[in-house]
């Protein structure tokens, strides 16, 4: 028994749904990280010395056009976790909306130093069920951290890209990250889960060719869906998206990629895209 005064830690079987509870595009392990609090309260720590947090948030403070006076620009950040992103974008003048279905990673953004002002500007939600949020209600939008890559199944990411187009004002810009998945030949643990999404995605329709399942802070399949340069513009376009540039980083994702136009796609670390919405597009 528990003394009266604790409560009692949730076991990583208490907090799993069977598959056909999940909600769409929710992989088991990605429906228990964003139940762990301790995913989110050790978020901040455990990403500290991650490359690519030095380089993300100031790629797309220079994507995005300059923020109005009084905080007329709204910009969502698809995927806010504990605010990291949120909080640059505050300090530079625009309004903000942040979405995540961790309320564990909400509350990380309320406790922070600007979480009084951000308190009324969190959303709980699944990014591919965003019939909340009206047409038109942002001018901009980010999604980062390969928060996309968090969606399991094309058909699923897609439904979250129309989303965005349709909440994003008609010219608004998107900045998007993803991971690339033909990084893989420069390190053998790459390559054997390259390999392994090959063969199951050969195997099952259900698996597509970039899956990956891999432990990740005691969880034991936490999913990551990896992109290809061609598979990220095709998704772009076909959901109501104008690509307008790819910044492709580098192998570390610390930096962006010297010499960027000389074989991006084998070369890059990840990439992220610059996109802006053409509402007018049926997709």
């Amino acid at each position: 028994m528990q003394p009266p005064d604790r409560q009692p830690t949730p076991s990583s079987r208490s907090l799993r749904l069977p598959l056909w509870r999940l909600p769409p595009g929710v992989a088991p392990g990605t429906w228990e990280y964003t139940q762990r609090e301790s995913i989110a309260n050790e978020y901040s720590a455990f990403l500290r010395n991650t490359p690519l947090i030095g380089i993300d948030v100031d790629l797309t403070l220079a994507s995005l056009p300059n923020a109005l006076p009084n905080r007329a620009t709204r910009v969502i950040d698809f995927g806010c976790g504990d605010g990291r992103a949120l909080h640059a974008l505050w300090e530079r003048g625009y309004d903000v909306l942040g979405v995540d279905m961790s309320q564990s990673m909400l509350g990380r953004v309320v406790q922070s130093p600007h979480g009084a002002a951000m308190s009324q500007r969190l959303l709980r939600a699944n990014l591919v069920q965003l019939g909340c949020l009206t047409d038109g209600c942002a001018a901009h939008a980010v999604c980062l951290f390969s928060t996309i890559g968090m969606i399991s199944g094309r058909r699923n990411r897609r439904e979250f890209m129309r989303h965005a187009s349709r909440i994003v004002r008609s010219g608004g810009t998107f900045v998007l990250h993803v991971h690339n998945r033909n990084d893989a030949w420069k390190n053998r643990p790459a390559a054997v889960a390259y390999a392994r999404s090959a063969w199951n995605a050969f195997r099952s329709r259900d698996c597509e060719l970039g899956d990956r399942t891999y432990s990740y802070r005691g969880l034991a399949d936490m999913f990551l869906h990896t992109y290809s340069l061609r598979e990220l513009r095709a998704d772009l376009v076909a959901t109501g998206w104008k690509l307008e540039r790819v910044l492709p980083l580098s192998s570390t994702s610390d930096s962006l990629l010297p010499i960027p136009k000389a074989f991006p796609g084998l070369r890059a670390g990840g990439f992220i895209a610059v996109a802006t919405s053409r509402r007018d597009i049926k997709t």
